[in-house]
């Protein structure tokens, strides 16, 4: 067929294909949205975790807090709302245009883009980042439907529907490609993306050899046509471009500063200290040869651990010469704490697990930082990429997750705190975090620094005490 019959035919638009068009737009538009609120939730919110954080494998929360999640540091679902609205306005306008013609071959341009798109990022989320993320895949599917109307639409101008279904799986082809040129050497392992790659080869061959490229060399020409509707008069077209370019330029310049600038590290950091290990294993902060020993008994899911937390690492920054902090873990989740009857923190296990195992990296306080920060909330997919995002060996992380040594070492923290805290032994399943020993004195809570400070000094005597003033 040539271009010319496209030009003179009637490019009726059929009322159904378009409302079912404008309403799936609804949906992506609505799924973008959320998926741009969690991500900044994910970011932002200690402690947060979304209603599609359902396990490890589907979770939208690792998948917002990847690495992959952003481009030229904008979530892929702020420039996903931006397209969609860009498709909803073209749907309503075609409600209101006098009829024919209808950009169909615009938006199967469109539709093979996203398309492409959606398929590199769902391979990202399979073999990348190990989970998948439910509104991302109600995305992916609603992409793959309007494209599918629009070969409908296209049919309805007399457009064969094989050339329009070849540009779609070219498309298809497309993003895996961009996928193998990201990742070659996971793809290489990944046996079922060439018996996929192949298949779709074929298809796209015998279509090609069947219509003998007419069809499909003629679209080029269509999506041009569609194109000049918006330049009729060329003052919309304009308008409409400067708009689309001012509101994306806006998003790449906003977007950022709503996200924390705030360091991942508590008070003054770890670089300034000197770090360690206790004989029985216990990660140590501050002095080499201390006159003075906190042992911390806590919890990185509970907000009273990181205020408190927070309060003694500012403590020991202005006492490091003679007092050391040691980290007991105590997560108060019956998954591995048997001392519990009942759900309380669902990921604090895996959160201790995760800093034990960033000390096999010899990043135990960083990561230590990084969780009371969040206040935990994630899964041990979510923590792997967060040890990911921090530089550590994400294989080995992994890996030590899942090992039995991991749990033994946490299962003796757990230990610990029953043979060595007074109330842990008098309070039993009611024990709460945190909890401290200092010297021969218990504490219990979140304490106020002026309590601190009168405790250490009663303690270590006032020839300790710092001449930097202590008082807030």
């Amino acid at each position: 067929m040539a271009s010319k019959d496209w030009k003179n035919s009637d490019f009726a638009v059929s009322d159904d294909l378009l409302f079912a068009l404008v309403l799936l737009i609804l949906v992506g538009l609505g799924a973008a949205t959320y998926l741009s609120i969690n991500h900044w939730q994910v970011h932002n919110v200690p402690g947060h975790v979304s209603i599609c954080a359902l396990s490890e494998t589907v979770n939208c929360d690792t998948v917002a807090l990847s690495r992959f999640s952003t481009v030229a540091g904008v979530p892929i679902s702020t420039w996903g709302m931006i397209y969609y609205l860009g498709l909803l306005a073209l749907g309503v306008w075609g409600f209101f245009r006098p009829r024919p013609p209808f950009p169909w071959g615009l938006l199967l341009g469109l539709g093979a883009v996203s398309l492409a798109a959606s398929v590199f990022l769902f391979l990202i989320s399979n073999i990348l980042i190990h989970a998948f993320c439910i509104f991302c895949m109600t995305l992916y599917l609603v992409n793959l439907v309007a494209a599918v109307l629009c070969v409908f639409g296209l049919r309805k101008a007399q457009v064969p529907a094989g050339a329009t279904v070849n540009i779609l799986l070219l498309a298809a082809l497309a993003g895996l490609g961009a996928f193998v040129l990201l990742a070659p050497t996971e793809a290489g392992k990944t046996i079922w993306l060439w018996i996929l790659a192949a298949l779709m080869g074929l298809v796209v061959l015998g279509l090609s050899l069947r219509g003998k490229l007419r069809a499909e060399l003629q679209l080029p020409a269509l999506l041009i046509q569609d194109l000049g509707l918006f330049f009729q008069p060329r003052s919309l077209g304009t308008a409409l471009v400067v708009l689309t370019m001012a509101m994306a330029a806006a998003v790449w310049w906003i977007t950022p500063s709503w996200y924390r600038s705030a360091s991942n590290t508590l008070v003054s950091g770890t670089e300034k200290f000197t770090t360690g290990r206790t004989e029985d294993g216990h990660n140590w902060i501050g002095a080499q040869n201390p006159k003075l020993v906190i042992t911390e008994y806590s919890d990185y899911e509970c907000p009273f651990c990181r205020r408190a937390h927070q309060t003694v690492r500012g403590l020991l920054s202005e006492r490091k010469d003679w007092l050391r902090l040691v980290h007991v873990h105590v997560p108060l989740d019956q998954s591995c704490n048997k001392q519990l009857t009942r759900p309380f923190h669902p990921h604090a296990c895996a959160c201790a697990r995760a800093a034990i195992c960033a000390d096999r990296q010899d990043r135990f306080w960083e990561m230590n930082d990084v969780l009371f920060q969040r206040r935990c909330g994630l899964d041990a997919g979510g923590l792997t990429v967060l040890a990911e995002n921090m530089g550590l060996d994400k294989e080995a992380f992994h890996t030590c997750m899942k090992a039995p040594a991991t749990e033994e070492r946490l299962q003796a923290d757990l230990n610990t705190c029953l043979s060595l805290v007074k109330e842990c032994q008098q309070m039993g399943p009611n024990f709460g975090t945190p909890a401290f020993t200092v010297g021969d004195q218990v504490v219990v809570g979140n304490k106020p620094k002026e309590f601190w400070i009168r405790l250490l000094d009663r303690l270590s005597g006032p020839a300790s005490a710092p001449t930097a003033k202590t008082t807030p």
